[in-house]
């Protein structure tokens, strides 16, 4: 069994329990369980895979929140109460209570801060790393890296944990909250989908 999401940027994928990324679409033997959140890219799946299984058509999701992304879905599901940031190209962070999605912020990814700081001058150039989020910034990096991470932990820290995290920058977000990092929070949920309606 493999499990494709695709994404904005990559197409991400577990197969036989190894998870890893892909820029372009590839054919697969085995029977393949999809989510998409860009139209363009599943096309291209598709073509080379026409007998895969969109599981979003199986998904039960309770929210008021309306157009919530599939991959959002997904990463929630697995979780019955908490906080679920999934940080890749945009930064999603989303409330469950009781297995019920209460709502959700969708912030810039890391990436994009850093090609928006880049846009403003050549010396924002940003390499992230971990500071003390309670220090003033005493250096241009720093005071970048407060710019960004720091807006995107308050966000997070308006909401009650336990928080999850996931997602391409989720390990490193999770060093500034008291978090759990699951690299595999939306396969897990697409796992769980197969297992209850498939």
């Amino acid at each position: 069994m493999v499990l494709v999401d695709i994404g904005n940027t990559n197409y991400h994928i577990c197969e036989s329990e190894k998870i890893y990324n892909l820029k372009e679409p590839k054919k697969f033997d085995d029977k393949v369980y999809y989510i998409s959140v860009n139209k363009k890219k599943e096309k291209e799946f598709l073509k080379l895979n026409p007998k895969a299984i969109n599981l979003k058509d199986y998904v039960e999701f309770k929210s008021n929140y309306k157009n919530i992304g599939i991959d959002r879905v997904m990463a929630c599901i697995s979780i019955e109460n908490g906080v679920v940031v999934d940080a890749g190209s945009a930064i999603t962070i989303d409330v469950m209570k009781n297995g019920i999605h209460q709502g959700g912020i969708i912030a810039p990814g890391l990436f994009a801060f850093k090609e928006a700081f880049a846009k403003i001058s050549e010396v924002l150039k940003v390499e992230y790393k971990k500071i003390d989020l309670n220090k003033l910034p005493s250096n241009t990096n720093e005071a970048l890296i407060y710019g960004s991470v720091g807006i995107v932990v308050d966000f997070i820290k308006k909401f009650e944990g336990p928080y999850y995290f996931t997602g391409g920058d989720g390990k490193f977000l999770s060093e500034f909250v008291e978090g759990i990092y699951i690299k595999d929070l939306v396969f897990r949920g697409m796992k769980k989908v197969i297992k209850e309606k498939l």
